[in-house]
This record gives C-alpha cells, sequence and structure tokens, in this order.
C-alpha cells in the first residue's frame, strides 16, 4: 500500500487544477507520509476523493468565471488583502475540481468585487491621499489605549503603533478611533490640562481607596487634604475610557517620590 501513496502525491499536486484549501491539505497529507510514512484510513479514503474529483473534473472552467477570478485576485493582490485572495484563489481550485459554489461563496464573491471595483480603489485612494497627521495622531492614541486594554483591535493597533508609514481603511479606522470609549481617551489626551507643571493640587473628597496612582501605591486615605504639586501633566498615556483621565506626575510635600494619578481626582490646592 506504501508504494501507491506517493504516486497519488504526485499525480495530484501536478495537477495545477488542485488549487487552494485542496492543495495545502495533500500538501499537509504528503509532509505527514514523507515524515511517518503512514497515513491514517481516513486520510487516504480523503487523498482518494480528491484524485477522483480530479479524474472527474472538466478541463477547465467556464472562460467569464476564470476571468472575473483571475482579476479579484490582482486587484486583492494589489490592495495586499490577503484573506480575498485566498478565498478567490479557493474557490476557483473548487471550480476547477468540478464542485459547485454554494448560494454563501457567491454572495461574498460579490461583496469582494464591490470592495476591490474602480469605485472603491478610487474611494480608498481618496481616503490615503486625504489621511491627515491629527488623524494618526487620533489613531496611535487610540491604538495606545487598545494595546493597554486587550483584546479589541489587537494587530490594527499593533500596525498603527508600530508602523509611522500605516494608513487603515477607512472603515477600519472608524471602528477604532470614533467609538465611544476611544473617543474619551481621545479628548483627555489631547485636552488642556488644567493643571500646569508647578501649580499645587489636592487629592478631591471622591477620591475612594480604589484610586490607583499607576504605581502600585493606593495611599489615597493618607494624602487627603495633603498639598502637592504638579511634576509633570501627561505623565503616562490615557489608558482610562473615562473623562478626565489626563494622567499627571504629582509629588505631595513630605514624601520622598512622586506618584501618578487621573486629573479627576484632582482639585486646586491651596499654598
Amino acid at each position: 500500500m506504501a508504494r501507491r501513496i506517493q504516486p497519488i502525491f504526485d499525480t495530484i499536486l501536478s495537477d495545477t487544477r488542485c488549487q487552494g484549501s485542496s492543495r495545502s491539505f495533500v500538501e499537509s497529507l504528503q509532509k505527514q507520509y514523507t515524515s511517518k510514512k503512514t497515513l491514517s484510513p481516513g486520510q487516504r479514503s480523503a487523498l482518494g476523493r480528491i484524485e477522483e474529483q480530479l479524474t472527474a473534473a472538466p478541463t477547465s472552467i467556464d472562460p467569464k468565471q476564470e476571468s472575473f477570478l483571475d482579476d479579484l485576485i490582482y486587484r486583492a493582490n494589489k490592495a495586499c488583502d490577503e484573506w480575498s485572495v485566498d478565498f478567490a484563489t479557493s474557490v476557483k481550485g473548487q471550480l476547477l475540481m468540478g464542485r459547485e459554489l454554494s448560494s454563501r461563496q457567491k454572495e461574498i464573491l460579490i461583496k469582494l468585487a464591490d470592495r476591490h471595483s474602480d469605485a472603491s480603489i478610487a474611494q480608498r485612494d481618496c481616503w490615503t491621499a486625504n489621511f491627515t497627521s491629527e488623524m494618526r495622531q487620533k489613531m496611535k492614541i487610540a491604538a495606545g489605549y487598545y494595546l493597554a486594554n486587550p483584546p479589541y483591535f489587537g494587530e490594527l493597533a499593533r500596525n498603527a503603533i508600530d508602523n509611522d508609514l500605516f494608513i487603515p481603511s477607512e472603515k477600519a479606522y472608524r471602528k477604532m478611533v470614533e467609538n465611544k470609549y476611544a473617543s474619551r481617551v481621545i479628548e483627555s489626551s489631547l485636552a488642556e490640562a488644567k493643571f500646569k507643571a508647578g501649580s499645587h493640587v489636592m487629592l478631591r473628597s471622591t477620591a475612594h481607596s480604589s484610586v490607583s496612582f499607576y504605581n502600585g501605591d493606593k495611599g489615597v486615605t493618607s494624602r487627603k487634604g495633603k498639598l502637592g504639586m504638579v511634576v509633570k501633566p501627561d505623565a503616562k498615556p490615557v489608558s482610562n475610557a473615562a473623562r478626565g483621565s489626563k494622567i499627571y506626575s504629582v509629588l505631595f510635600f513630605g514624601e520622598k517620590g512622586a506618584v501618578t494619578v487621573e486629573e479627576r481626582w484632582l482639585k486646586k490646592g491651596k499654598a
């Protein structure tokens, strides 16, 4: 039996009609067979079914379908849309294997064709050309917030932080930057500091024991009524979506080191 399996691999993988997920599956089986010299009964059956499908499959597909898919793959490649490339390639392979497309696959192809139409490409080009430094600043603030509060927008946020030339799609930008949580973080980050460096501040009476000083210090009670001085506004990136979350570095008099605290817990101090 073992002597018969390798020729099956050779026949299937030399056939250009075997594409997409079917080819990936056969390649994974071949890798396992090369390593372990065996396949399970189920794997052998699956390999046999693919061989039978190729034997019964047409030598080519409808030229209009092939042209449509090739054009979609080309446009998606140009837009660095890997998912669309993989999907269209898999669909083409499915047709080449003689299998019909499901209604859901057809719906997705229509959506992908619209995404990569001339009109959509022109719209993306316009978005890219008009992506301003202010928009990038807001994107980086939102990205920093989501990286500090996972798991949402992880990959998008990392791209925004790591790549200064990265421009997301308009849809992705609006989802990450213009939702209510990110909007509050951006508002707090860009707002003018209420307390300048060197000004005197105190903790508000509403500052409760759960207030974090961002350095592990929870000493709220001992600091109530105690005068402090702002060392630096915007001491750290805002990581809380509550209003007034701009972070200050504050040195309370009589203490050896400064702590960091949100603006909403501070009030003007009396000298």
